[in-house]
């Protein structure tokens, strides 16, 4: 795998041209964001620019956001520039995440596995999905109301570009997790992914896993994505996930 073109590739199809339900995309020539209607949930998705730009910038997209009232997430990769970024985000306030794993996988060099397909739920409508967010809330801790209001309005319309799964266990929501698949672009893209601490170790992170990968490939979809945890990246390497890149959120500092 190409990983210079396939970075090229996913920030022209996924990080320029990503879908803007329950919001705008607004872009520049320095920049692609997204304003969630909601509080939380906003994100800057691509940026370039010289680096003498940056502090700038970053003030620019603070006030932007600060005028309206929302918290913001400002998502970088290690391949981005100005390599600078990182630094200034921090001096101006903001908090940073886990690093995570940008990881691709090339579906055309991967076979399906088996897995039970009936431990599987696909949810459609609202209280399906609520479901899949209160697995998100049990295991990362915190209000992901915005996230429930993206899926819904993502599901309700353009249901075929995303499919939203979880197991139960005697009724109760244990795991969860989405595919999303955006146009033409030849990637789609894995989310979600958490199974409730009492119910790890019994393999329904690596079957919802199995399902979106055959799921992918029945679709004809190039390449599956994932930003892999240090928990998950074990798992997906095992699958043919190559690493591509790092990324790292910083959340912005009104909270």
């Amino acid at each position: 795998m190409n990983t210079v073109d396939v970075m090229r590739d996913y920030n022209e199809f996924e990080r320029k041209l990503f879908p803007s339900f329950n919001g705008v995309k607004e872009s520049d020539n320095n920049l692609t964001k997204f304003i969630s209607n909601d509080r939380h949930g906003s994100y800057v998705s691509f940026f370039s620019f010289d680096e003498s730009l940056t502090e700038s910038i970053v003030k620019e997209q603070l006030s932007y956001f600060n005028k309206r009232n929302l918290c913001f997430e400002w998502k970088t990769y290690s391949t981005d520039k100005p390599s600078n970024i990182g630094s200034v985000l921090l001096a101006n306030g903001f908090e940073q995440e886990d690093t995570e794993s940008f990881m691709v996988l090339d579906l055309e060099k991967t076979a399906n596995l088996s897995f039970d397909e009936s431990q599987i739920t696909e949810v459609f409508d609202r209280e399906g999905i609520r479901d899949a967010i209160i697995v998100q809330e049990k295991v990362w801790g915190g209000d992901f109301d915005w996230q429930y209001n993206y899926l819904v309005s993502l599901k309700e319309h353009s249901p075929d570009s995303v499919s939203i799964y979880v197991v139960y266990v005697n009724g109760r929501p244990v795991t969860s997790a989405w595919l999303t698949f955006n146009g033409n672009s030849p990637f789609a893209g894995i989310w979600g992914g958490s199974t409730i601490e009492e119910f790890r170790g019994n393999g329904y992170y690596s079957l919802i896993l199995n399902k979106r990968i055959a799921e992918a490939k029945s679709k004809g979809v190039k390449y599956l994505i994932i930003d892999a945890s240090d928990m998950s990246k074990p798992i997906v390497s095992k699958r043919g996930f190559e690493v591509i890149a790092t990324t790292t959120g910083y959340t912005s500092p009104n909270r």
